[in-house]
């Protein structure tokens, strides 16, 4: 076994077989000379060059599928990432002869959202060329289901090991049998009545909630484009089963199901993909995530960065570009003396151009002091706290004197005091292992693996404590054990990888960290105030023995559980919740919380309210994970693009206006189906949620 640093090979590594073209859609490193200009039609009959519309700041799936959808109704984007890939965590990285993907694993409920991606990628010939790189043909492959963009491998039917049995997860806790979760409510309700015979009627009651709470997650975020009184009502009487299972966390719902630790350990397990545990987490976010996993799970041929390659053409086409090596410094909040710009489109000019003195935002600062503009405003990517902490002078109004002032700093207290009460998020460590035999050899499956010890030392633990346990003694040499993610990546995408990755394979092993935990191993004792770290600085010798401490027991675990693969590990790599703050600038792998206060929030709107011109996208505007931030990128998309309530009850929304009026039936109908009510029950759960509401107003003021 080697480290990443003293990784050599002899063998042929074949990498990126679209290194070319990457290299103009990934690498499009920044220049001032490189910002995109538009040419704009003025009302004399002449032309000028103009800034773009809309700055995005983030490269994630949130601000590409928002660039690309704005490019569709011929709105220019520039979107700025500060690492050297676009992507966010749709990247991949090469150690050696391996290609690691440290970000998404699996895509829930294909039927869906795929269909969102294909309506604003561009597919390009590399996408239609069979499976990605040879030009082969594998439409008929039973195990690849292709689509108008991508092909993607399902999990559990992707290579022998699997076996065909359509198993996405597999979840070993303690000393029970492993649990797979197979595509299909019957398949999980018989696995689970497997293990606990005992609790088959708590078993059917979960999943009967869980398809009633899944369905309005997307509903409610959409309902923040309104304004907040509008927002308040509409959530209220159209989101009133969403807002009730929002409102109550994951151990509140199983507590009236089942006494029986270890049951709501299983049924809680996909807390990990939400970095909560089930004391703390909403049970609106556990069942979405359940819920639509047994709708299958699948993985990108070629790896996420694919849907990367399928949105910058796009975003190209309406004048935009994407720069990476650009990051921004500060968002520039200036106090505007002009009447805004006009505009030929009223779906997006009616909410720019309803204050036209006062604070404005439309310009960023880059690391380097160049300063780039843009007609319509500034977008974030990176999450509510990470851009709050962007805004020049602390959120204060550049040359402003009039009361416009203070409307701004009132507008960002009052966000403020959302985002500190919701953040806090868990992060990761992660381990990438080269194992140098293929996934054939060595029996791999592309279904995920959730491990989590359950023995003697804590086996008085409540389902609660268990995940907190792990994550508290991380860095405890005296407890040995780890609750860890393990995927195996090549296994996942099996034509990609034995194409770039020849006879060999690669493990990511993850697991919850303390992001407090790390401030300590800054170089400098005064980068440590607050929690700020120098990026790419110098680590201390502590900080390594923390590293060699991870590898050690994240080793461990995957040994415990297939010790056959010990003589293959070639390659290790540990990464930290420092690792992430290098290229994203945050701590949080997985952005807000997803508590109940949380969940329920209204604040958190895709506009802020007082300063016109800033705007939000991504997961913190609706939820966790690639779906999430495809949703939040949705729900921005619409805030831009003008839509009202009248629109939609003239049946005038985005799907629509993209051609995709058939998913949006597909989509209302499902939520009809899984949330449908009377009035009368309705109206029990709008009082219901009146009166939990009041509960923990009372209880917040009682601590």
């Amino acid at each position: 076994m080697q480290s990443s640093s003293a990784a050599t090979t002899t063998a042929t590594v074949k990498k990126n077989p679209w290194k070319d073209q990457d290299r103009s859609l990934l690498h499009n490193i920044y220049h001032k000379n490189k910002v995109p200009k538009i040419e704009r039609r003025q009302k004399d009959g002449s032309s000028r060059m103009d800034d773009v519309d809309y700055i995005i700041v983030g490269s994630g799936i949130g601000g590409l599928w928002l660039g690309a959808c704005l490019a569709k109704f011929n709105i220019s984007s520039l979107v700025l990432e500060q690492h050297y890939i676009a992507g966010g965590f749709q990247h991949t990285f090469w150690r050696g002869p391996y290609e690691f993907v440290p970000g998404l694993h699996y895509i829930a409920n294909l039927e869906l959202c795929a269909p969102l991606y294909d309506m604003v990628a561009t597919p390009s010939a590399i996408l239609h060329a069979g499976n990605g790189h040879d030009g082969n043909d594998d439409n008929d492959d039973p195990n690849i289901r292709v689509t108008k963009s991508m092909r993607y491998h399902q999990a559990g039917n992707s290579v022998p090991a699997d076996g065909g049995d359509l198993a996405s997860h597999e979840l070993k806790i303690g000393d029970l049998p492993v649990m797979k979760v197979r595509q299909g409510q019957d398949q999980v309700r018989a696995e689970l009545v497997r293990v606990f015979p005992q609790e088959t009627k708590a078993i059917d009651e979960f999943l009967a909630l869980m398809e009633k709470a899944k369905w309005q997650a997307g509903q409610f975020a959409t309902f923040k484009i309104f304004p907040p009184w509008l927002q308040f009502l509409t959530s209220q009487l159209l989101c009133s089963t969403y807002i009730r299972y929002a409102s109550q966390t994951t151990e509140q719902v199983l507590g009236q199901l089942t006494s029986d630790g270890r049951l709501k350990t299983i049924l809680s397990a996909f807390g990990g993909d939400l970095g909560e545990s089930i004391g703390e987490g909403s049970f609106v976010m556990q069942a979405a995530v359940l819920g639509h996993v047994l709708e299958g799970c699948y993985y990108p041929q070629g790896g996420p960065i694919q849907f990367t390659r399928g949105l910058v053409p796009t975003i190209r086409q309406a004048g935009g570009d994407v720069l990476v090596k650009a990051r921004v410094e500060e968002i520039l909040v200036d106090y505007n003396n002009e009447d805004e710009p006009s505009s030929d489109n009223q779906q997006w000019n009616h909410h720019v151009g309803n204050n036209k003195k006062g604070p404005t935002v439309r310009r960023v600062r880059l690391a380097n002091g160049d300063i780039l503009s843009s007609r319509l405003g500034v977008v974030s990517d990176c999450g509510f706290r990470s851009t709050l902490k962007l805004l020049s002078s602390n959120g204060s109004i550049i040359g402003s004197k009039s009361n416009n002032n203070n409307r701004g700093r009132t507008g960002l207290e009052k966000l403020e005091k959302a985002v500190k009460e919701s953040s806090g998020g868990i992060s990761h460590v992660f381990t990438f292992v080269g194992l140098n035999k293929s996934h054939e050899e060595l029996g791999l499956k592309s279904s995920s693996y959730y491990y989590i010890p359950w023995n003697e030392t804590n086996e008085n633990m409540d389902a609660t404590e268990i995940q907190d346990y792990y994550r508290n003694t991380l860095l405890d040499p005296q407890v040995m054990d780890v609750s860890a993610g393990i995927v195996f990546a090549s296994a996942k995408d099996p034509t990609y990888s034995a194409a770039v990755m020849p006879n060999r394979s690669t493990v990511i092993i993850f697991s919850e960290a303390r992001d407090s935990d790390f401030f300590k191993f800054a170089d400098d004792p005064a980068e440590r105030i607050g929690g700020k770290v120098r990026e790419h600085g110098p680590r201390t010798v502590e900080y390594q023995a923390a590293k060699n401490l991870i590898e050690t027991k994240m080793l461990r675990s995957l040994l415990l559980n297939f010790p056959h693969l010990e003589p293959y590990i070639d390659l290790v790599e540990v990464g930290t919740p420092l690792t992430l703050f290098d290229y994203t600038r945050r701590f949080e792998t997985l952005g807000l919380r997803h508590t109940p206060e949380r969940m329920c929030n209204m604040e958190l709107r895709p506009a802020c309210q007082e300063l016109p011109g800033l705007y939000f996208t991504g997961q913190d505007v609706a939820f966790a994970g690639w779906a999430g931030a495809l949703a939040g990128a949705m729900v921005t998309a619409q805030e831009l693009l003008g839509y009202t309530l009248w629109d939609f009850m003239n049946k005038k929304t985005l799907l629509r206006d993209l051609g995709c009026g058939d998913l949006e039936d597909r989509i209302q109908q499902r939520v009809r189906e899984g949330t449908a009510a009377s009035p009368l029950e309705v109206m029990a759960e709008v009082l219901g949620n009146a009166v939990r509401h009041v509960q923990r107003h009372l209880f917040d003021r009682s601590k």
